[in-house]
């Protein structure tokens, strides 16, 4: 078996009739996990596409208040992108690995992992917290695509039909597509195009930031460290590299998943360049005067309008790519899935699944008024954990029989879920003051 082949789920038959299947990370099962994990996976997609699908997802709406976060911990907030890069490239890799812990078979999801390590209350758990979060995004990413689309056609006719008539027309695009892609594999121009919006509009940020003459003589000053900041400005910069809760299925989509780790590794490195390029300048200029947005902060005129239309165009690109995680593992669920695809009635009920889930998820984007700020209170809750303290804790729970961890290793776990437990409390105060304001 080559080394490309030990990624490759095999079918149940394979799994039972061989004695000679080794896993790829080592094998630990402490609880059962159904057969249903034993179905293939789809693979078509490159490293390449894996890519574009890693940098849609991560580089998000997040980069804009990256130069604020400067502000509120210093020029120290460097070395916290850094940071948040690094654990995130690493907790998503590890996360890759507890999806082979079972022998000669692959789990095929987050959840999957989670029953592996800590029994079904841990699927449970998991599964809760992956799709609250993924589908409370998508929302507010209607939310804030409705307000800028408002906000560009002030002036017009289409300024006239309101913030809610566009949250409607942007949660309608995106319910177009993502009833007729059904795979990864299937949006991956979205991702493409939407990575190259948020390179245009990062070239923009940082094109007006260093040609603004108001502040090219005397720039405002700026402050190297500030301790007792420094955990609000960690917690919003690692807020900043979420996305692993997509990382199994486009690991999945992968022609050569042995290709995952390097691929997660590259994309990680070049958000962190275009977050430090963003951070940097914006901070450089304006100091202790930036504003969050950076937006706010750049001088007013055409260019500042088509990085806010970049923006528009990135959160409706990402809301489709993002959603394929919680669709697929629903479909999965219900035995409707990719494959089942060549029955029409199969096909039928994806379509009506899909559909009712983004009706609800545009019922509340469109007509709850407080939506866009009661999200990110669970979210901060689902992204801290997510990210950062279950995937080290499943890891561990999963591998510990297997190999001896070095005092080192659980240094860098502590250190790991120490970072997410400073995100959960700054993130949860925080969203809960927005509420209130």
């Amino acid at each position: 078996m080559s080394s490309e082949q030990t990624y490759q789920p095999l079918l149940v038959e394979q799994q039972r009739n061989s004695n000679e299947l080794r896993p790829e990370y080592g094998a630990v099962q402490p609880h059962p996990v159904t057969e249903t994990n034993l179905a293939p996976v789809v693979q078509h997609g490159g490293s390449i596409e894996a890519f574009f699908h890693i940098v849609c997802i991560t580089a998000g709406t997040g980069i804009l208040q990256l130069p604020y976060a400067l502000k509120v911990g210093g020029w120290a907030g460097v070395l916290y992108i850094i940071l948040a890069a690094v654990i995130a490239a690493y907790s998503g890799d590890i996360l890759i690995k507890c999806l082979y812990c079972k022998q000669g078979v692959r789990l095929k999801s987050y959840p999957e992992v989670a029953e592996a390590a800590f029994g079904r209350h841990g699927r449970i758990i998991v599964r809760l917290l992956k799709d609250f979060n993924l589908l409370g995004v998508v929302g507010v990413y209607i939310v804030l695509a409705g307000i800028n689309i408002d906000s560009l056609l002030a002036g017009t006719a289409g300024g006239q039909l309101g913030v809610q008539f566009w949250s409607a027309v942007s949660a309608f695009l995106v319910w177009i597509v993502i009833v007729f892609a059904r795979e990864v594999h299937d949006v991956v121009l979205l991702s493409v195009f939407g990575t190259l919006t948020t390179v245009a509009m990062v070239v923009i940020i940082i094109w007006l930031g260093i040609s603004d003459r108001e502040y090219a003589q005397s720039r405002p000053p700026t402050q190297l460290v500030n301790i007792g900041m420094a955990p609000v400005s960690l917690a919003s910069i690692c807020f900043s590299f979420g996305g692993n809760l997509n990382w199994p299925d486009i690991e999945a989509s992968m022609k050569s998943p042995k290709m995952w780790s390097r691929t997660l590794s590259l994309a990680t490195a070049f958000v962190a360049f275009i977050y430090l390029s963003v951070a940097g300048i914006g901070y450089g200029v304006y100091g202790d005067l930036v504003k969050s947005p950076i937006l706010l902060s750049l001088p007013s005129g055409m260019a500042v309008v088509v990085a806010d239309a970049m923006i528009t165009a990135h959160v409706l690109l990402a809301s489709p790519v993002l959603l394929t995680a919680v669709f697929i593992e629903a479909e999965n669920d219900m035995s409707i899935g990719v494959a089942a695809s060549g029955s029409f009635r199969a096909q039928l009920y994806c379509k009506l699944l899909r559909s009712l889930l983004m009706g609800v998820v545009a019922f509340f984007a469109v007509f709850v008024s407080d939506f866009s700020k009661v999200i990110p209170i669970l979210g901060a809750v689902a992204a801290s954990l997510v990210v950062f303290v279950i995937p080290v804790a499943c890891y561990i729970r999963l591998f510990k029989t297997q190999r001896a961890f070095s005092v080192w290793e659980y240094a860098w776990y502590a250190l790991i879920v120490c970072v997410g437990l400073v995100c959960l409390v700054i993130g949860t105060s925080q969203a809960i003051s927005d509420l209130y304001k």
